[in-house]
């Protein structure tokens, strides 16, 4: 055989195993690319998170940089195509003041913008007032209701139950002021306070209550603005989820 041409057919024979290579290895790394930029779109399921912390715990600081509160929680969940951020078995800390503090408990709480300016909680929601030296001076329980944060606002339009060492009194629908240390029942309140072997029983539309001065007031019948504020502020919290259930 002509040198030339033997020398021409060994060089093709390289080469094709070359280009072989070459093909081959451009199209493994085309394929990890690919898997990469569609990452995203393997999970777009808005039922499903696609980012989560489990045991997590968070603070948020003031001006001064003293902790205003702290949240804590088994998981935090983040969803595809939405602001929207959730946690499992919440509990919540807020300093309303350099010594005393609320406690905040939930199974679940739901963040409509991930911004924590409102955190909307379900099921055995509970709250605890303790002042300086530790002792409950208030527990709230219901099934629903939205915390402000930023404000230290709790509002439901839901039945619930406020206990404090010398009473207890239910109603539908409440609003506490944690600041100004006020809790308000819209509708339905009653009141069972009990010294010794003694009680008495207080029923109005609706009453407050002052932590300052311990004691119960009632108050003239409200409109039923109250409540429906509330509900319009739920529903808006609650449209994040809107596409989950379509």
């Amino acid at each position: 055989m002509n040198p030339v041409f033997s020398y021409l057919n060994k060089l093709s024979r390289k080469n094709v195993i070359i280009l072989g290579i070459l093909l081959l290895f451009t199209v493994w790394i085309n394929n990890i690319l690919s898997n990469a930029l569609n990452y995203n779109d393997l999970n777009l399921d808005e039922k499903i998170s696609n980012h989560f912390i489990n045991k997590f715990k968070m603070n948020e600081t003031n001006v001064d940089g003293v902790i205003s509160w702290t949240l804590q929680g088994d998981k935090l969940e983040k969803f595809p195509n939405s602001l929207r951020s959730e946690v499992i078995n919440p509990v919540m800390e807020i300093n309303s003041t350099e010594d005393a503090k609320w406690v905040i408990k939930a199974k679940h709480a739901l963040d409509p913008d991930s911004l924590f300016n409102s955190i909307y909680l379900t099921e055995d929601v509970e709250f605890n007032k303790y002042d300086e030296n530790k002792n409950n001076e208030v527990n709230i329980i219901t099934t629903e209701a939205v915390i402000y944060p930023a404000t230290e606002i709790i509002e439901t339009t839901k039945f619930a139950v406020i206990t404090t060492p010398d009473s207890k009194t239910t109603g539908d629908g409440l609003i506490a002021d944690m600041i100004k240390g006020q809790i308000k029942i819209l509708s339905n309140a009653k009141r069972l306070s009990y010294t010794g072997d003694q009680s008495q029983e207080l029923q109005g539309d609706a009453m407050m209550y002052d932590l300052a001065k311990k004691s119960w007031i009632l108050l003239k019948k409200e409109s039923q603005d109250d409540k429906v504020k509330i509900q319009d502020r739920v529903k808006t919290i609650l449209k994040t989820k809107k596409r989950e259930k379509e």
